[in-house]
Parts: C-alpha cells; sequence; structure tokens
C-alpha cells in the first residue's frame, strides 16, 4: 500500500511561501529525530494530472545506513488552487480592491457586530471586529485618496483654481471642510497604525486578499466547483497511476475548507468515488471552521453522510489563534466536543508555542491574527506542529 499525502495549505496571510517542499521536509526531519539507523532524504518531481494542471510531487525515501536499501516511506502531491481563486482580486487596481473591500465589510457588518454578542460557537469576535474596522478604514482611506488627489493638484497651482473646490462640484449640499477633517483624521489612523504595528502592510493586504476570496469562494458556487472539481481530477490521477494508494489530506487554514467541502459536499451530494473510497484521513491544520461558521451560518447545512465513520479526522488548533478551531464550545484545551454537524468529530491535537495569555497590546497588534502562523517556522529546520502530528499517525498506522 502506497501512503499518499495532499497538500492543501492557505491563502493571504498564511501562505507566506508556504510549498510542499518545506512540509515534506519538516516531515522528513521528525521521521530522522524519531528513528535512528535510517537515513532519510527528498525526491521531487512534477506531474501534469490534467494537460493545463500541475502538481509538485515529494517523495519521503528511508535509506538504510547498513545496507544501503531504499524504502518509499510517503509520497505528498500538492493542490494548487490560488491563482483560480485569488488571480481576479489581485488584478484589480487598488481603487476597485477598496471598493470591493468596503461592499464586503458594509455587507457583512450586521454579521460582524451580532457575532460580538452571539458568539455562536467562534470565542475571539472581538480581535475579528477590530480587524474587520482596520480593513473598512482602509478602504475608506483609497476611495477618499481619489477625490483628495484631484483637490490638491487644483489647488496646487498646476491647473487653474476653478470658483468653487472639486469636492463641492461633485459632492453638493455636504460641507467640504468636513470631508477634508475627515480625511486627515483617517489619514492619521492609517499612519499609526503603519508606525506602530510590525509588517502592518503585508498583513493588511494579505487579510484583504483573503476575505475577498473566501467570500466569493463561498458565495460563489462556481469557484468552488472548479476547485473541488480539480481535486477530484487530482485523486483520479492517483488512483490510475499509483499502486494500491491510501489517501491522506494534509490541509492549513483555508486548505482545510477546500478538503472538507470535498469530502462533505453541500446538499448532501456524495464525494466522488476516489475520495470516497480512498482517503483514509483527513489533517487539518489551524482549521477557520468557526470563523466561517459564525460569519456565514448556513455554510455547513446539508452536508454528506457518505464519509461518516469511515475516516480518521486529526485536526491541529492553537488557543492563541483567532482563525484556528478546537471543535469545542470553550477556548480551553481538550477533546473535541462537536465537528461538521454530527457528521464527523475530529480528534484534536493541541500544538502551541507560548503560554503567556493574550493581553490588550497583542489585541491592537493583532497578535493572535499573526498566531495564525504559528504552527511552523518560515523555514523547513525549525520546529513544527508535525512533531505532535507523527506520533499521532503512526498510531493510527496512516505512515
Amino acid at each position: 500500500m502506497t501512503k499518499i499525502g495532499i497538500y492543501i495549505t492557505g491563502l493571504g496571510q498564511s501562505i507566506d511561501n508556504e510549498t510542499v517542499e518545506k512540509h515534506a521536509e519538516r516531515f522528513k526531519n521528525e521521521l530522522s529525530f524519531s528513528i535512528t539507523g535510517f537515513e532519510y532524504f527528498l525526491k521531487t518531481e512534477k506531474i501534469f494530472y490534467i494537460p493545463e494542471k500541475s502538481s509538485t510531487v515529494v517523495q519521503i525515501i528511508k535509506k538504510n545506513k547498513t545496507t544501503s536499501e531504499e524504502e518509499l516511506v510517503y509520497k505528498i502531491y500538492d493542490f494548487q488552487y490560488h491563482n483560480i481563486l485569488t488571480d481576479k482580486f489581485i488584478h484589480y487596481n487598488i481603487f476597485i480592491q477598496s471598493l470591493t473591500l468596503f461592499a464586503l465589510v458594509i455587507k457583512k457588518f450586521p454579521q460582524i457586530i451580532l457575532r460580538l454578542f452571539k458568539g455562536n460557537g467562534f470565542s475571539r469576535p472581538g480581535q475579528t471586529f477590530y480587524a474587520f474596522f482596520i480593513l473598512f478604514i482602509i478602504s475608506l482611506f483609497i476611495i477618499f485618496l481619489i477625490p483628495t488627489c484631484v483637490d490638491l493638484i487644483l489647488n496646487s497651482g498646476i491647473f487653474k483654481k476653478p470658483d468653487n473646490s472639486i469636492l463641492e462640484k461633485i459632492v453638493t449640499n455636504i460641507d467640504a471642510e468636513k470631508i477634508r477633517k475627515y480625511e486627515k483624521s483617517i489619514l492619521s489612523f492609517i499612519a499609526l497604525i503603519l508606525l506602530f504595528l510590525p509588517q502592518s502592510k503585508t498583513i493588511i493586504t494579505s487579510l484583504a486578499t483573503e476575505f475577498a476570496c473566501v467570500d466569493s469562494y463561498i458565495n460563489n458556487g462556481e469557484q468552488s466547483q472548479i476547485l473541488v472539481g480539480n481535486l477530484n481530477l487530482l485523486t483520479e490521477y492517483i488512483a490510475e497511476n499509483e499502486i494500491d494508494p491510501e489517501i491522506h489530506f494534509h490541509c492549513y487554514s483555508f486548505g482545510s475548507i477546500i478538503a472538507m467541502d470535498a469530502l462533505f459536499p453541500i446538499a448532501e451530494i456524495p464525494p466522488s468515488e476516489n475520495i470516497k473510497n480512498l482517503t483514509k484521513s483527513f489533517i487539518s491544520i489551524g482549521n477557520p471552521f468557526e470563523f466561517i461558521n459564525a460569519y456565514y451560518p448556513e455554510y455547513y447545512n446539508d452536508r454528506s453522510r457518505a464519509m461518516e465513520g469511515k475516516i480518521k479526522w486529526i485536526n491541529i488548533y492553537s488557543l492563541f489563534d483567532t482563525f484556528g478551531t478546537n471543535f469545542r464550545k470553550d477556548n480551553k484545551k481538550g477533546d473535541a466536543q462537536f465537528g461538521i454537524k454530527d457528521i464527523s468529530v475530529p480528534e484534536n491535537i493541541n500544538y502551541e508555542i507560548r503560554n503567556k495569555p493574550l493581553n490588550f497590546v497583542d489585541f491592537i497588534l493583532l497578535n493572535s491574527i499573526k498566531m495564525h502562523k504559528c504552527y511552523w517556522d518560515s523555514s523547513p529546520i525549525g520546529d513544527s506542529c508535525l512533531k505532535v502530528l507523527l506520533p499521532n499517525m503512526k498510531v493510527n498506522n496512516l505512515i
């Protein structure tokens, strides 16, 4: 039997140059730490499961130091979906991106406020409210920049100044001076964020991309069909080209949502035959299930029960991660209390890199959002959550 992993990474700030090669390197390192007398190395290749879609495949091979015999231990395919989901938004100019973001925050505003008073299982609505508020202010900032820039040019003497300012012509019955004051206030607020929040531009831009693309994925059935359809094609390739394959989904952040849509499809439609017959485990890391369920409460209704009791679901979470889910009704370590309705409940594994509670400064600096990247170091030789995953995989005969 060939043990096959399908690696599905996250979006936006979750990616941070993450690749299947890094994931396999961490996997190999943990194997090396736990077993003596063997040397582990990687072999990488690129395959095309359909003419226009490729996957990077990494083999983890064990070599006996005494006999030099080699054995394939594990094989990991990556599922590349980011271009399908993010290309349209990324290629918008900054004004269109800001308008899109502004509209999305306004659309979700009632749900954002509701979650402050009724969490619906989501434990950190305050932090997400703060993050959404920053995104809202930034989108306003960009929108306000347009008339401000025009007004600045007209008042600079480069062009002949009209009798009235451009703002007074465009916006009638509104005090242009008040608008300018609002613009200055927003500009000052953004300047403070950029000054005091480390990597603020990267975090906020990534959050904006992630929020917009996730909203599009959930509300646009066409995109989810394309992604799940491509994932089904990859599993078909594995079924036809691997010897007696056993599939394990390794999913981080939004990648967990895609895998859940493939394993437990909407409208009680069964998963593909290859996924249903070959999948033995689902490993979710930093799964944003509670976040999605809180702000899109109908999304997980009427899911297929075809995989009920057929797979081992392992969930790795951090209590300090705003988006990670512990599948409990409290923000504490312990066994999962729920899953996808009553269809499937995961086995929880806690992974932390700090034991000091988050404070107000952490809140302002969005540290609980940045903790979403805490499951491994950016370098594959650093520590990672795979050190708590590997023993569980061995116990369950997944490796």
